[in-house]
């Protein structure tokens, strides 16, 4: 039974109606809510704005706390065919079981190689294309050859479901009117009634007679409207007769048929939870991005279309998202349904004058605290927390009471059931956005900061007991190399096969400089590669090489060497005088 809500009149409260052509949405707020209406669209002191096209996030951070909107910024993720192709089918790839509830899609041209592949798996199977922004079942036709399609067009292609459930022989779709009230955490809310919206023409299965008649494959009302056997419902208490009828005789002939009707609700709720999970991180970003000091969750809310199709076994299946759902009333039946959704959406809203008077008082007085003290005072992080979490309370309570003819199916009891797809969705968006490197520098950190593990002395010995070899074999080469940084390491065709054998330096005259950094500073000793049969030692090369506390003067070692002083006469001399005593 559907709760029958009281709506108080109030005056106090301005909705701009600027930006909507819909004249319910204007008779629901001025003469069921009370409202003042604004017509006016450069006014910016209202209360609710109510547009019929999608939000920029510009609109959204320039808003003040108390007021709403009814979009959400990047909603078109799900709206747009292309993009509600491309969210549902990654978190496919991931869960193929769990999102398995709409058709399969292909974005062309980016698919063309899997459309082709499928093709030519099953022969005989028709596409369903559709442009990838259009709405009102514009552009969209069946084929069977991928060669009809335009090859500089941008489409969706589906694979078209032959065997929908008919009702009196036609085809029909079901249109669910969602309400998003929050998106950072997720609050869904769907309504008990809708419209389910028929095809005009008897159906059967696609054949070259019929593939191009859209009266019969297409449910739009848009295209059907037009056709001479449409049959408009006159009488509203008349919900189960004509070519659009209310969602909950559909659901009454369901059930005579002998379907559990619970089980394909519960169907459809599950399917458009898991919508919604896939493009919940990017609803979130662009929120808090606006509007970063925001703990209530409630400036922003969405009355979404979802249109569902039904196969022969009763299994919904969800064709499309619409954003801005069609809120024209061409029959008393749309004026019924579409004016309790309208309402029953902004009394779940709770839409008060009180929220703008708060935020005026708090704004004048900290206008004056920062007068008097010259500083801005701001909540810190578990202020903030315990805010969220009372108002999250009185936000529970005031639905509980106000649902009407929503019901409520997120958060739910199965809340862990959803959070990995949330979790899945979110990774997939810090990938696509970059955020997962500022992400991974920060988890380094902080392990970087981790207490390491404490060993027994026992591990402390048997790992030195390990090093030991590796120490006293290296440890004359390593005393060398740190007490003379500077000199030349001479490097004999033995030790010169350790080296890269396809090293570009096999291709160069001798000597050939290569620098390394050097342990004592930042000057960068070079390695002098010599092409002799037999390795030769430093006192047979330079006989009166001068010592200097026991190391060779590399000073004497330049003046012979021409082909240094041509190759880097700077970096030696630099050497030279940073370290003149030879070392």
């Amino acid at each position: 039974m559907v709760e029958k809500l009281a709506v108080k009149k109030n005056n106090k409260i301005t909705c701009n109606i600027a930006f909507t052509r819909y004249e319910i949405v204007k008779h629901v707020a001025e003469k069921i809510f009370g409202w003042k209406l604004s017509p006016d669209e450069e006014d910016e002191k209202w209360d609710i704005l109510w547009t019929d096209s999608a939000v920029p996030p510009e609109k959204l951070s320039k808003m003040q706390p108390y007021q709403k909107i009814n979009h959400f910024p990047g909603m078109y993720s799900i709206s747009r065919k292309n993009y509600l192709a491309m969210n549902l089918g990654k978190l496919k790839k991931k869960f193929p079981n769990d999102y398995n509830f709409f058709p399969k899609s292909w974005l062309y041209p980016c698919d063309l190689g899997d459309l082709k592949l499928f093709m030519q798996k099953k022969k005989n199977c028709y596409l369903i294309v559709k442009p990838e922004a259009s709405c009102q079942g514009r552009g969209i036709f069946l084929t069977k050859k991928l060669e009809n399609i335009d090859p500089t067009g941008r489409f969706v292609v589906q694979e078209y479901l032959t065997k929908p459930y008919l009702i009196d022989n036609l085809k029909f779709d079901l249109r669910i009117y969602v309400l998003v009230a929050g998106c950072d955490p997720l609050r869904i809310f769907v309504h008990y009634d809708g419209l389910t919206r028929f095809a005009t023409e008897e159906y059967s299965k696609p054949s070259l007679n019929n593939f191009e008649d859209m009266c019969m494959h297409l449910t739009n009302y848009a295209v059907n409207k037009n056709n001479p056997n449409f049959i408009h419902n006159e009488n509203p208490e008349d919900d189960d007769s004509g070519h659009k009828r209310s969602l909950q005789s559909t659901y009454d002939y369901l059930s005579d048929q002998g379907f559990d009707v619970d089980k394909i609700k519960k169907q459809i709720d599950d399917a458009i939870i898991k919508t919604l999970c896939s493009i919940q991180p990017t609803l979130a970003h662009h929120y808090k991005s606006c509007q970063p000091d925001d703990t209530a969750n409630t400036m922003c809310f969405e009355v979404l279309g979802f249109d569902v199709i039904l196969d022969c076994k009763a299994r919904p299946y969800i064709l499309e998202v619409n954003h801005t759902p069609s809120f024209t009333t061409d029959s008393p039946l749309d004026w019924k349904i579409k004016k309790r959704v309208i309402r029953d959406a902004l009394i779940l809203m709770n839409i008060t004058s009180r929220e703008r008077k708060a935020y005026l008082k708090k704004q004048k007085e900290l206008i004056l605290k920062r007068a008097l003290t010259g500083k801005v005072e701001k909540d810190t992080k578990e202020e903030r927390e315990i805010k969220t979490q009372i108002l999250k309370a009185k936000r529970d309570k005031w639905e509980q009471g106000h649902l009407g003819g929503f019901r409520k199916i997120y958060p739910s009891e199965n809340l862990e059931t959803y959070e990995k797809y949330i979790n899945y969705a979110n990774t997939m968006y810090q990938e696509w956005t970059g955020g997962n490197t500022s992400k991974t520098k920060k988890l380094t950190l902080e392990e970087e900061k981790l207490p390491r593990k404490v060993q027994s002395v026992k591990d402390v010995k048997d790992s030195k007991d390990l090093k030991k070899p590796i120490q006293l074999k290296h440890k004359e080469e390593d005393s060398l190399r740190l007490r003379c940084s500077s000199i030349p390491v001479l490097i004999s065709p033995t030790d010169r096969k350790k080296l890269n054998s396809n090293s570009v330096f096999d291709r160069l005259s001798k000597p050939t400089i290569k620098k390394y950094r050097s342990s004592r500073g930042t000057v960068f000793p070079p390695i002098i590669y010599y092409e002799d049969k037999q390795p030769m030692s430093i006192k047979q090369l330079y006989p009166t090489a001068r010592l200097i506390n026991g190391y060779i003067d590399s000073r004497t070692i330049y003046d012979r060497n021409t082909t240094l002083k041509q190759m880097t006469p700077k970096v030696f001399q630099f050497m030279f005088d940073k370290n003149n005593d030879g070392q």
